[in-house]
């Protein structure tokens, strides 16, 4: 074993000191600047700050969908009335319900046969008719309206499910 002076243990613990007062000191000045990047952030924020940018949900609005099973017999019958008769009467009576609207068609049958047609209503708006008898009437009057919604149902294979999501 060799003899080491005094000095080097002097040297080595002088050298943790100022090695952990720079660390603290890097350390402090990280934490300054991100608490400042922080501060900046929070204090240049407006000071109303809607309810829409502090929520997880997508949006205030609600959105509705309407599941419709179609029998395979049906299926062009049933797009081709949404494409020509319903959406476009739509479009016409209500422009705002129309854009909020979309009609999602199967990529292929289901288990049973049945072919899933949705609409998609995002936003919902609650104020507004989304009733399609209701439009159809209004488009079309009442004879050929009840006519239009007689092939329209005659489509179902189920009952048509509506859900609504926030």
């Amino acid at each position: 074993m060799g003899v080491y002076p005094f000095h080097y243990f002097r040297m080595i613990k002088v050298n943790r000191i100022i090695l952990a007062a720079a660390l603290l000191f890097m350390n402090g000045c990280v934490s300054l600047s991100v608490g400042e990047k922080l501060s900046e952030r929070i204090n240049n924020k407006p000071d109303k700050v809607s309810k829409s940018d502090m929520s997880i949900y997508a949006s205030d609005a609600s959105t509705m969908m309407a599941i419709n099973h179609i029998l395979p017999a049906k299926m062009g019958q049933f797009e081709m009335m949404n494409k020509t008769i319903i959406f476009p009467a739509f479009k016409r009576n209500d422009i705002d319900v129309y854009n909020s609207l979309q009609f999602l068609t199967p990529e292929g049958e289901n288990e049973d046969g049945t072919y899933t047609f949705v609409y998609v209503a995002n936003p919902y708006l609650q104020d507004k008719n989304y009733d399609i008898l209701d439009i159809l009437i209004a488009e079309y009057g009442r004879s050929r309206a009840e006519e239009y919604f007689d092939i329209w149902l005659s489509c179902f294979a189920y009952e048509q499910e509506v859900m609504s999501f926030r």
